[in-house]
């Protein structure tokens, strides 16, 4: 006859298994058994913690997700554009620079390093004073963000404006970004300065070109 357990040498049995041979304490999380019976304990992160926001701005968009599930979402549902390398280069046209108010925000993706990032060029109004903002962030949270620089160069008509900065991470929304001007600040005052005059017709043609690069760590 098969011998039979009542719940509690079942439990017991269970709570044996459980006990680290290390450490002596319960193993809670994910164990992984090899044909020796060797037990261990795997430190899985929680995927929730690798859950963002959609940081598409041009709608209020509430999809939420991991990092490949959001690269689908935008390129297939927002139609943002994917771009390859380290170095980059965007024209952004406006053909009527005294009216802000039609200017939307435009994003575009950046692949490099085997990492992501959103490109923004935004028109907005700071206090009444129209504006112009490029800044980039990153697709990860802060502390990997840390690790990248970038920089934003706008030129045209014999003129260059720089600027050299750390990615935010997207989980600061893209409004808190640009409302704190971490970014390449062009006043409408400063743009026409590189806008060109075709018929007596300012047009802003606004040539923003950048690079990202990998901080590397100092020796001690």
């Amino acid at each position: 006859m098969e011998p039979r357990f009542n719940d509690l040498q079942i439990e017991s049995q269970v709570h044996e298994l459980l006990d680290s041979p290390v450490c002596t304490n319960q193993m809670s999380s994910a164990i992984y058994q090899c044909p020796n019976d060797h037990t261990e304990e795997l430190n899985i992160e929680n995927p929730m913690k690798k859950q963002y926001s959609c940081p598409y701005s041009g709608s209020k968009c509430n999809v939420t997700g991991d990092n490949q599930m959001l690269l689908l979402h935008l390129r297939n549902d927002h139609n943002v554009e994917m771009h390859d390398g380290r170095s980059f280069s965007h024209r952004y046209v406006h053909h009527n620079p005294k009216h802000l108010h039609h200017a939307t925000c435009m994003l575009t993706l950046l692949d490099c390093f085997g990492r992501q990032f959103c490109l923004y060029f935004e028109a907005f109004h700071l206090r009444k004073t129209p504006m112009y903002i490029a800044f980039l962030q990153f697709m990860g949270d802060e502390e990997e963000a840390m690790s990248f620089s970038y920089s934003l160069e706008v030129g045209g008509n014999g003129r260059k404006l720089t600027w050299q900065g750390v990615p935010r991470s997207i989980r600061d929304s893209h409004k808190t970004v640009r409302d704190s001007q971490d970014g390449l600040i062009i006043t409408r005052k400063l743009a026409s300065f590189f806008c060109t005059d075709n018929n007596n017709t300012k047009e802003l043609k606004l040539k923003v070109s950048g690079r990202v690069w990998r901080e590397q760590p100092i020796s001690l």
